[in-house]
């Protein structure tokens, strides 16, 4: 059996909670995060990208990781988490820092705040459905769209809002920057990969997960001024991680892959995927039952899928 590792990714780090993110139900109070940290601090060996990579894993390793390009995890998180010295690892979207998407998740969420769930349904095209949430229309709907057809239902909101993505993109604050990307480094905070446009991988063609993965890679790279070798599959989930994602990932140099799912590690796919636990704003004495106890019960639950998986 494999040693485990305990891993947990936050997104937004902020109080306020703006149209482009509210609706997603990702953001963790700061003071929040602050008590996760000192609970890690004090019940787990904080460890870094590289030292999961290399194998070089404590008795009660744990790795802290943030998905998308929020300010808040350089702003917020950052000092925090140089103040207990804690490594962490960033998967950034770096079209979204270059200024030239926002994520359709994050367009969904502004949408159903102005123009409400039912209308935003309509725009998707879904037919007789009941109001649902953002996260329901993603994985519902969305998961399983071509790019092509994305864009299309971005133009469609955006016209509705009677505003252009260039102009929301403009004005919203939660995203980093392309210069403030070589700043991460200062509070112990490495860069990974999340794909250029946050994309399912499911539906992309072979052309479509070489940009995606590849070219996003390199962007980061020149960005962060980091090497970067580890990849998160945008939203975490296994039907994403296809033969042709991970082969193509391997390949262009990732030596780690992430997934979501909150199990166990010691049941992971294959030997360079892992598993994460998403944290919001969980009360201290959840942590552990929700780190420890739960991940594996949910692998025990889900017939520890790795037996079957190939790498």
């Amino acid at each position: 059996m494999r040693r485990s590792v305990a891993i947990v990714t936050y997104h937004d780090i902020a109080d306020d909670r703006g149209p482009l993110t509210s609706q997603l139900y990702l953001s963790t109070r700061p003071d929040v995060f602050r008590g996760h940290v000192t609970y890690f601090k004090r019940n787990f060996d904080f460890i870094s990208a590289n030292d999961l990579i290399a194998g070089k894993l404590p008795r009660k390793a744990l790795l802290l990781t943030f998905d998308d390009a929020y300010r808040s995890v350089l702003t917020v998180a950052g000092p925090i988490l140089k103040e207990v010295n804690a490594p962490s690892l960033f998967f950034v979207i770096p079209s979204v820092v270059q200024d030239k998407l926002l994520p359709i998740d994050n367009v969904l969420s502004l949408a159903v705040e102005e123009l409400g769930p039912l209308r935003v349904l309509d725009l998707l095209n879904a037919k007789n459905v009941e109001s649902m949430s953002v996260g329901e229309m993603m994985s519902r709907y969305v998961a399983n769209m071509r790019q092509h057809e994305i864009a299309a239902v971005k133009t469609r909101i955006f016209s509705a809002l009677g505003v252009t993505e260039d102009s929301v993109r403009g004005a919203a604050k939660e995203f980093m920057n392309g210069a403030e990307m070589r700043r991460l480094l200062d509070y112990g905070i490495k860069v990974g990969n999340h794909s250029m446009t946050h994309s399912y991988f499911r539906s992309l063609s072979k052309p479509e997960i070489e940009f995606e993965i590849g070219q996003s890679r390199q962007q980061l790279q020149d960005l962060s001024g980091q090497t970067v070798r580890c990849l998160s599959v945008p939203y975490g989930d296994l039907l994403d991680a296809t033969p042709d994602v991970m082969a193509f990932a391997r390949s262009c140099g990732h030596a780690a892959i992430f997934l979501v799912h909150a199990r166990s590690n010691r049941f992971r796919p294959s030997e360079d995927t892992y598993y994460r636990t998403s944290l919001r704003n969980e009360g201290i004495r959840r942590l552990g039952v929700e780190i420890r106890l739960l991940s594996i019960a949910r692998s025990i639950y889900n017939g520890f899928p790795f037996m079957n998986a190939t790498a």
